[in-house]
């Protein structure tokens, strides 16, 4: 089987690479750029970080002539600055030729495609999750919202502190943790198998949409 090739734009901080290689078929590679942030959860940090020049020069030091399609994976600041999220996947498809996904809207479609109740968890204070929340169109298969306000990208990668904020049992239909380092693999099936209910992340939700783009 012949093997595809996934660029991913990935923030420096980015320490949750195993959630994004655990859900990839054996015949894909991940080749991954990674461009400096602050690892600050602050919107005004994360703002700033929306750079597509900076973003550029990091994809260029990957092989192009292997990749299949480019994936850009930071939620936060793509969900801060007005229309970036189409912007960013316009720039590199005409940059590079190549298709190219947000990881914002991966999530997005995840939703507004939705029948059943959904709560959405969010590792961001309320200002970034009420920039987000706007961006759903269709808003009618969402339960609940909660924030857990956390403030760097450390913090995010420290499930033990995200399932202390959280109680599960109180949950009454799936989960969206949305975000592009959140990992969930660590309780996802115990959840599943306690509960009855699935757990999903804007890093799955991304690969599977990959996947089925390069069949």
């Amino acid at each position: 089987m012949k093997k595809k090739y996934i660029g991913m734009a990935w923030p420096s901080d980015g320490l949750n690479d195993s959630e994004y290689w655990k859900n990839l078929p054996k015949n894909f590679e991940l080749l991954i750029s990674r461009y400096r942030v602050s690892g600050s959860l602050k919107p005004n940090n994360l703002k700033k970080e929306a750079n597509l020049k900076r973003i550029s020069h990091s994809i260029e030091s990957l092989n192009l002539r292997k990749i299949n399609i480019l994936i850009l994976c930071d939620f936060a600041s793509s969900v801060l600055n007005k229309d970036y999220i189409k912007k960013s996947e316009l720039y590199f498809k005409k940059k590079y030729n190549l298709p190219c996904i947000n990881i914002v809207s991966s999530t997005l479609n995840f939703i507004e495609n939705r029948k059943k109740d959904i709560s959405i968890i969010s590792p961001y204070n309320k200002i970034i999750t009420k920039k987000f929340l706007a961006l759903i169109k269709n808003k009618s298969c969402i339960s609940s919202i909660s924030n857990l306000s956390l403030n760097s990208e450390e913090e995010i990668d420290d499930t033990n502190r995200i399932l202390k904020k959280l109680k599960l049992n109180t949950f009454k239909n799936d989960l969206l943790f949305i975000g592009g380092g959140v990992t969930i693999s660590s309780f996802s099936k115990f959840y599943k198998n306690e509960y009855g209910y699935n757990v999903y992340s804007s890093p799955i939700i991304l690969i599977k949409d990959v996947i089925n783009l390069l069949k």
